[in-house]
């Protein structure tokens, strides 16, 4: 099995097919192809060999996909990193991935000039005008023919799972084979739709949902590189767009910026909200002004990520994440593990080849999250008599804001760094168009300290969407006798 497989065979039966668009590019089958066979050829004179890891920081462009698709059909494994990140999140990512190399912006170069630095890496590939992708262009192609084991490990996405802190989630090649095919399974997509790529590609349910399955099937992908409203309804009213799968912040956006009002959706046959909970209010507001429905899904990284949703040919129940995907099974465990009755709430539990092969370098904690092929997601919720699963909460400490999952131990860790404070946690409050935005409960030595302060020191830590929006002084967090934050006693 090799993913790569498939650019091969739709650049023979469809070379001149678009296979990237963006506003103002588009490549064939037939170029793209021969763009990663030369950079794999490339890297592979570089030193990079099958099981090598490379980091790749970037956003939504072509380059994005080009280097995906060389590194797994060379058969190293891709690193897809945040580029919002601070400097101190991506050293932490080229640390523990074992990274022989990275692939970024050359905009984003004096940003992490000090931990490339300190790294020495020896590969650093740079896009842009500025940059040096075109030089790895040059070079001779090789053929990406060779195929590996289906548990060969292609991508290896950065989550906190159960214990807050980041870890490498491994997705071989047969997770992502099962996840790419989802879209034609699941809601009828062939080789003539075109995925609106909006959210990033380095979130694993657009890499799956919106760039694998159009390389899978030799449909289309059209990249914006960040939202842009104006761009967006160019697209879809002349631009051929079928599928857009995204977060429901960006419905919301659809519903009330004043740049998408004229939208057209009648040619667009598959609206998907994952990455967190869809709002009722979004739902309803949405099918009302454009008389579409939005089916919502669910998803976790550990399963490469999808494993419900609300599939086409079946009645939709837009306050739930619909049913399991093909080939996935659902479970609902109580607290000592045991499975509970139709409609009884408890935790989560997926099994199937979606599911990671593990957490990298981390057997404990892989342990804990997959006992006898089930996935322990950390999520609570119900499954009723038609099989469609209702999220009711989180057992893991965490907030999702804009489709991004923030663990509480992670921002508490950083907050608990900032001179003066004591003591901290943090809450997810309800936002409609972000699912909920953070606050931040600290407990301060030093009476003097400020909001500002606070937030400062955490900017320069933690990404952008991980930082609190909103922060509370108090004299004490209430804990229980093990330690975890009595959410209930918190002003």
């Amino acid at each position: 099995m090799n993913l790569y497989s498939w650019l091969e065979a739709h650049g023979k039966e469809r070379p001149d097919k678009v296979c990237i668009k963006t506003r103002d590019r588009e490549i064939t089958f037939a170029e793209f192809r021969d763009s990663t066979r030369r950079l794999a050829g490339a890297l592979r004179n570089a030193g990079i060999k099958p099981g090598d890891h490379i980091s790749m920081v970037l956003p939504n462009i072509p380059e994005f996909v080009m280097c995906y698709m060389a590194i797994v059909g060379m058969g190293a494994t891709v690193v897809p990193v945040n580029p919002a990140y601070t400097a101190r999140e991506l050293a932490h990512i080229l640390d523990d991935s074992d990274s022989k190399g990275i692939i970024l912006e050359q905009s984003a170069l004096e940003s992490y000039r000090e931990v490339l630095e300190e790294r020495r890496l020896g590969i650093v590939i740079t896009t842009g005008p500025e940059g040096n992708f075109k030089q790895w262009l040059g070079g001779s192609p090789m053929d990406l023919v060779e195929d590996f084991p289906p548990d060969t490990v292609a991508s290896m996405v950065y989550s906190s799972g159960l214990t807050g802190y980041p870890m490498g989630a491994m997705l071989t090649h047969g997770n992502l084979d099962h996840n790419s095919d989802l879209m034609r399974t699941m809601m009828d997509c062939t080789h003539q739709d075109m995925t609106m790529t909006v959210i990033p590609l380095f979130h694993s349910f657009s890499a799956s949902v919106n760039m694998l399955s159009m390389l899978n099937y030799g449909g289309t992908i059209y990249l914006m590189k960040r939202v842009d409203f104006k761009e967006f309804a160019a697209a879809v009213n002349d631009g051929g767009i079928t599928a857009i799968c995204a977060v429901p912040t960006l419905f919301f956006g659809l519903i009330h910026h004043p740049d998408v009002q004229g939208v057209d959706y009648s040619k667009v046959s598959t609206l998907i909200a994952g990455g967190s909970a869809l709002p009722l209010q979004i739902y309803n507001d949405f099918k009302e002004k454009y008389h579409q429905e939005l089916r919502q899904g669910y998803g976790i990284t550990e399963a490469s990520p999808v494993c419900s949703v609300n599939r086409k040919h079946r009645v939709i129940k837009p306050e739930t994440i619909g049913q399991t995907v093909a080939h996935v099974e659902v479970m609902v465990v109580d607290d000592q593990g045991r499975p509970v009755p139709t409609g009884q709430h408890g935790e989560l539990l997926f099994k199937g080849p979606n599911i990671m092969k593990g957490y990298y370098k981390r057997p404990a904690e892989t342990s804990e999250i997959i006992k006898d092929g089930w996935l322990y997601t950390g999520d609570l919720g119900f499954v009723d008599s038609e099989g469609y699963i209702t999220i009711t909460g989180y057992k893991k400490e965490m907030v999702i804001t804009s489709g991004f999952n923030v663990y509480s131990r992670e921002v508490e860790g950083v907050l608990n760094e900032v001179p003066g404070v004591r003591d901290s946690t943090i809450i997810g409050v309800p936002d409609l168009m972000r699912g909920a935005i953070i606050k931040a409960y600290i407990v301060r030595d030093n009476p003097e300290l400020t909001e500002q302060e606070i937030k400062h020191f955490a900017r320069k830590r933690l990404a952008s969407y991980k930082n609190p929006r909103m922060i509370a002084f108090v004299d004490e967090i209430p804990r229980d006798a093990h330690g975890k934050v009595i959410l209930s006693e918190l002003p």
